[in-house]
């Protein structure tokens, strides 16, 4: 498991595989770890956690998953990380659409206006408040639910920018050259 405190994340390393997924996190997020071995009493000084990530081998997901959101309920908010080798518990209102909805207030842009793309269950949200909600082809099939188109390519395909000049040949959208 690893905690966020602010900008930091603290991991305890207690298999040898953790540190290859702590790793991994980094090379996926840009953020760096500080490993303890004092079951976080050094992170808990500093503050209370924004963030706890579970790290869990691929295969037990879905296990992992479903027991942190019978446990908490709606105490918290519980995601799959994507790509999924992580469980992420956030507080229970946090998400990228709040994020959307309060940007968008401050920058007096309809949320009508916007586009989001995503491919993880963190997107969801984020995907239902923007006036068009955009899943990749590699997203999770939770997330291709609730979008209003799906790409035809995945990420590492430019899978955003194709749609993005398609949604312009289509004249639904209008980039300032």
């Amino acid at each position: 498991r690893a905690r966020s405190i602010g900008h930091d994340i603290y991991a305890e390393l207690h298999h040898d595989w953790h540190l290859g997924a702590t790793q991994k996190y980094s090379n996926l997020t840009g953020v760096k770890f500080t490993y303890c071995d004092d079951n976080y009493a050094s992170a808990m000084e500093r503050g209370h956690s924004s963030k706890l990530i579970i790290l869990c081998q691929e295969d037990d997901i879905d296990d992992i998953y479903g027991k942190a959101s019978e446990a908490l309920g709606d105490e918290a908010k519980v995601i799959r990380g994507s790509p999924p080798f992580f469980v992420e518990i956030l507080h229970k209102d946090v998400c990228k659409g709040t994020g959307l909805q309060l940007l968008c207030g401050k920058l007096g842009v309809p949320l009508e206006d916007c586009i989001s793309f995503g491919d993880g269950d963190n997107d969801i949200e984020f995907i239902e408040r923007s006036g068009l909600g955009i899943a990749m082809k590699n997203a999770r099939e939770t997330v291709k639910a609730v979008a209003d188109e799906v790409t035809e390519h995945t990420n590492n395909e430019d899978g955003v920018i194709r749609m993005l000049q398609l949604l312009e040949a289509r004249g639904r959208l209008h980039l300032d050259s």
